[in-house]
C-alpha cells in the first residue's frame, strides 16, 4: 500500500456522500458513456505502463443483468476484501477487466482508460418496472498493474417523470428486492462472516435535515486487519428525545484495501474524503447504550432491530 499514487477525495466523496442526505431527486437521463477524465486526481509519481489487455466482449443487455445480480447474490464466491473475485493487494488489472468489461452494456457510466489515472470505474445498473439497482465499481491500480484498493456502492432508487417527461430518481429504503439482491453486504452478512468489529461509528444529526431527501443516519464498520470498510446509510427517524435508523433498510458503501496492514489501511483512509470527515462520526459506545459486542450479538442475524441515539448528542442543521 506504500505505492498509492491517487488522491482519492473526488472518487470517496461519491462513495460517502450518503454521510450527509442524498439529494431527493435526480433528473440526469441515465445514458451509457466513456468519460474522458476519470474522477480520481493523479499524484506526480510517474506514468504507470499497463500491457495491453486481451479484449474482453460486453454482454448483451439481458446477460449482463443477470450476471450482476449472480455477481451481487455471493460477491462471485469470494471473502471481503475481494469484491467480485477481485483481491486488493493480488489481482491484476486483467483480471479485473475480466470482471467489469462484460458489464458495459448496462452502465449509466464507464471508464476504461488509463491515459490519466489506472482506474476501471463502472456504474452497472439493473432496472425492473419502476425500481433501479444502481451499483458503482472502481477497482484502483498501482505500478505494478495490481489492484491497489476497491470502492463499491450500491443503492436502490425509484424511478418516475415530471410533468414535463423529464426523468427522476428517489432513493428508497424499503425495497424487499435490494434487500434480497445485497444481503451479501448486508450487516448481519458481514458481521457474521468478519467478525466483532474493532470499531462501530454513527454520525447523524438532531433534527430534520435541511436538503429534504432521505438518509441521514450512517454506520460504519472498521476492520482494519481484514481491510475492510463498510459504511451502512439509512434513513434517519425522529423518535421524540432519540433520532435513530435502521441497518436492515441501508445503501452500501465499501472500500477494500489489502489485508494485514492495519496501519496502511488507517493512513488510506486518512487520505480520503473520509479523513476531512470522520470528526462527525462518534463511537458505538458514546453514541448508544450498546457496546461493541452487544451491537455484533443483536446484528450478526438478520433484524428489524434499529439503532437510536440521543438527539442532543448531535448538531441540528441549520435551516
Amino acid at each position: 500500500m506504500n505505492k498509492i499514487i491517487f488522491s482519492m477525495t473526488t472518487l470517496f466523496l461519491i462513495f460517502l456522500s450518503g454521510c450527509s442526505t442524498p439529494n431527493a431527486t435526480d433528473t440526469t437521463e441515465p445514458s451509457v458513456q466513456q468519460r474522458s477524465t476519470p474522477t480520481l486526481t493523479p499524484s506526480p509519481t510517474g506514468t504507470p505502463s499497463f500491457a495491453t489487455p486481451t479484449d474482453v466482449p460486453t454482454l448483451p443487455a439481458e446477460d449482463a443483468r443477470q450476471r450482476l445480480l449472480a455477481l451481487l447474490a455471493n460477491n462471485n464466491d469470494c471473502r471481503l476484501p475481494c469484491l467480485w473475485g477481485i483481491t486488493p493487494g493480488k489481482s491484476s488489472y486483467l483480471n479485473a477487466r475480466a470482471i467489469l468489461l462484460p458489464l458495459r452494456g448496462i452502465a449509466e457510466t464507464a471508464y476504461f482508460d488509463f491515459t490519466s489515472s489506472p482506474v476501471d470505474d463502472i456504474s452497472p445498473l439493473y432496472v425492473e418496472s419502476d425500481l433501479r439497482l444502481k451499483t458503482r465499481i472502481a477497482y484502483v491500480y498501482d505500478n505494478d498493474d495490481v489492484v491497489s484498493y476497491i470502492v463499491f456502492r450500491a443503492v436502490e432508487q425509484q424511478l418516475s417523470k415530471d410533468e414535463y417527461g423529464n426523468q427522476l430518481t428517489t432513493p428508497i429504503f424499503d425495497s424487499p428486492t435490494f434487500l434480497k439482491r445485497v444481503q451479501y453486504y448486508s450487516l448481519s452478512h458481514v458481521l457474521s462472516e468478519q467478525g466483532v468489529p474493532e470499531s462501530v461509528l454513527i454520525a447523524t444529526s438532531g433534527g430534520p435535515l435541511t436538503r429534504g431527501g432521505t438518509g441521514g443516519f450512517d454506520i460504519v464498520l472498521l476492520y482494519p486487519k481484514q481491510g475492510v470498510f463498510i459504511e451502512y446509510t439509512m434513513e434517519i427517524n425522529f423518535l421524540g428525545v432519540n433520532v435513530g435508523g435502521c441497518p436492515r433498510y441501508a445503501y452500501i458503501n465499501l472500500f477494500l484495501v489489502p489485508p494485514g496492514n492495519p496501519t496502511a489501511f488507517f493512513s488510506l483512509l486518512d487520505k480520503t474524503d473520509w479523513g476531512l470527515t470522520k470528526a462527525g462520526y462518534s463511537p458505538l459506545e458514546e453514541a448508544t447504550s450498546m457496546s461493541i459486542e452487544q451491537f455484533y450479538e443483536t446484528f450478526r442475524q438478520p433484524t428489524d432491530q434499529c439503532i437510536e441515539t440521543p438527539s442532543n448528542l448531535w448538531p441540528t442543521p441549520e435551516r
